[in-house]
């Protein structure tokens, strides 16, 4: 973009980048953006400065453009709407892969507005330049770098124009992150007036207005899914994760339509349907054990969502072999590792299954117990695991099913990759009201976990709901993204931090490495990687309240002190890996000896 134009005296006489990018912004925030996350830099100060003087849109300021990236992920995920990042030249732009890399593979609508050194510029030896063309690849839905010279009205119009295009591209069909590279000459600052700016629609419209589609339920596609359905007689519902910003968008539906045709309900938490009369909560320690699978071999699968993190349920779905397993899925993403999907159906599932339920009926029964036996193995298998965890020290499945039982329908539960994601979906109870679970599962990884959790709380803020946020984490993940935590002090928002200390990644525990010999000298130094943290320290630097509860009663005291406080809080669960594997695997057998009992 060229700098501004002077004058004799050597003061600017117009400010046309400035003009350009107010254009751009204003366009942004009339298509409906609420909040921008920026981070320091000289070369993105134009944009910094066209975002931060816009009132409709919050800016979140950043020190670490890593934070930035996975803020403005969790504040997408809360809003549902796109969210705008900015960032300065060179490697500044390449903290944002992973965060853009997750909006990518979770379907999450994000904006980045990369500042750039100008061309001639580039390969020069000029400081901080890197190749920002395409930087993020194919994880990006749109690519594109914005060039123009002058400020005259049809630059103005096009500006906003090409902002619209960003906006809708970010959310239509499947929503995904686009890239919009500036190349940006100096001066970068200016006090010329910006002047007027005529070009925009009147009474606030934006230039191209390009709602994102939603299917209906073609003729052709509902009479297949109407007919697969109707031969099924023990039809099993498989609900993953969906955090669409309506809260129960899919949920209420997938539960209403169980119910209605008495078919079970294996919904991961992340999904929000582990809900109603048919939802089936211990599915991961049912299908563990091969006599009761065996039994419970279903003629219909019908899987809505991403797959759940379960792997004794990929497992199962994977050895069903003839069985129909059916997708719902207008967004043609692909869920289907083991290729084992007969049918993937471009419906809006809530649509769909709403449609359904209310002509269940005519559909046809399921068979008569067929749903009691799961239910009826599920509430055997709760009794069991509970027998186990209740005894003893606080433990990380306890505090999993606490959580799921203490916080309030209105409450939001981010939970890091790993093992506590694993534990919520071994432990959540089935609740008519549960509380909305969010988790970054598009390529799971633990980076970012504590900033895409502050930023659930910011969206929460932009959406005028208060409800409160709890993040379930372990020392590793917490370790990785720990100036995420900054954001409790800078940004003045409210986090209750629930840790889960073990030394090291629990997780490595459960997985095969851990009883190879060839692995056994460098396991706990290069794998599980043990931190030796005193986190209450840095609960104190980062100005949040701490404490160690060390039963379920004083969990249940030090969470509802939490969640009273006006400042982010962390509550420390301290225990061993050891300790922590042996109890999985003797509630695995608990479930497996309740299962034989008649």
């Amino acid at each position: 973009m060229n700098s501004a134009e002077r004058t004799d005296g050597g003061v600017p006489a117009e400010n046309p980048t400035g003009l350009l990018l107010r254009a751009f912004v204003d366009e942004l925030a009339r298509c409906g953006m609420l909040g921008a996350c920026t981070s320091p830099g000289s070369r993105n100060t134009p944009l910094l400065t066209a975002l931060v003087h816009e009132p409709r849109i919050r800016c979140f300021s950043h020190i670490d453009e890593r934070c930035a990236g996975f803020f403005a992920l969790g504040l997408a995920k809360e809003t549902g709407l796109p969210v705008a990042l900015t960032c300065t030249s060179g490697t500044a732009v390449a903290e944002l892969v992973p965060a853009v890399i997750e909006a990518h593979e979770a379907r999450v609508p994000l904006i980045v507005l990369s500042a750039d050194r100008p061309p001639e510029l580039r390969e020069s030896g000029a400081g901080q330049t890197i190749d920002q063309l395409k930087l993020f690849g194919d994880a990006v839905k749109w690519f594109f770098e914005v060039e123009s010279g002058g400020a005259g009205e049809g630059q103005l119009t096009w500006m906003r124009s090409l902002a619209c295009r960003a906006y809708w591209c970010s959310l239509e069909g499947r929503p995904g992150p686009v890239h919009l590279n500036f190349p940006l000459r100096e001066p970068l600052v200016s006090d010329a007036p910006l002047g007027g700016d005529r070009s925009g629609r009147p009474e606030g419209r934006p230039y191209v207005v390009r709602a994102p589609a939603r299917l209906a339920a073609p003729s052709e596609a509902s009479a297949t899914l109407e007919r697969l359905v109707s031969r099924a007689r023990r039809g099993v519902v498989v609900a993953g994760r969906s955090e669409r910003s309506e809260r129960g968008s899919l949920a209420v539906p997938a539960a209403h339509f169980s119910a209605a045709m008495r078919w079970p309900l294996l919904a991961d938490p992340l999904s929000g349907a582990r809900r109603g009369s048919a939802a089936v909560a211990h599915y991961d320690a049912l299908l563990r054990e091969d006599a009761f699978c065996a039994e419970r071999v279903p003629d219909m699968v019908l899987r809505v969502g991403d797959l759940p993190t379960s792997k004794p349920l990929r497992d199962w779905l994977a050895g069903l072999g003839e069985v129909p397993q059916v997708q719902l899925d207008p967004e043609g993403t692909w869920q289907d590792p083991s290729a084992v999907l007969a049918e993937s159906i471009a419906l809006d599932p809530a649509t769909a299954l709403n449609d359904l339920a209310d002509r269940a009926e005519s559909l046809g029964a399921a068979e008569v117990d067929w749903l009691q036996g799961w239910r009826s193995a599920d509430e055997r298998a709760a009794e069991a695991i509970l027998g186990v965890i209740s005894r003893g020290a606080l433990s990380e499945p306890a505090v999993a099913a606490e959580l799921g039982v203490l916080l309030p329908e209105g409450a939001t539960l981010f939970v890091a990759s790993s093992m506590p994601v694993r534990d919520v979906e071994s432990f959540w109870p089935v609740r008519p009201d549960p509380p909305r679970v969010l988790c970054n599962r598009g390529a799971n990884g633990i980076d970012g976990t504590v900033s895409s959790a502050y930023g659930a709380v910011a969206g929460q803020a932009l959406r005028g709901t208060f409800g409160p946020v709890v993040l379930l984490i372990g020392d590793v993940a917490l370790a990785h993204d720990i100036g995420g935590l900054l954001a409790a002090r800078r940004l003045r928002l409210k986090l209750t931090v629930v840790l889960l200390e073990n030394g090291g990644g629990g997780i490595f525990d459960f997985l095969p490495a851990a009883g190879a010999s060839s692995v056994r000298d460098l396991f706990g130094e290069h794998i599980t990687t043990p931190l030796g943290l005193d986190f209450a320290k840095a609960a104190d630097l980062y100005g949040l309240s701490h404490r160690r509860p060390e039963s379920p009663t004083e969990l249940r005291e030090a969470l509802e002190q939490a969640l009273a406080e006006e400042h982010s809080a962390m509550i420390e669960v301290r225990g061993t890996r050891a300790a922590n594997l042996e109890l999985h695997r003797e509630a695995w057998r608990a479930v497996a000896e309740a299962l034989g009992r008649p």
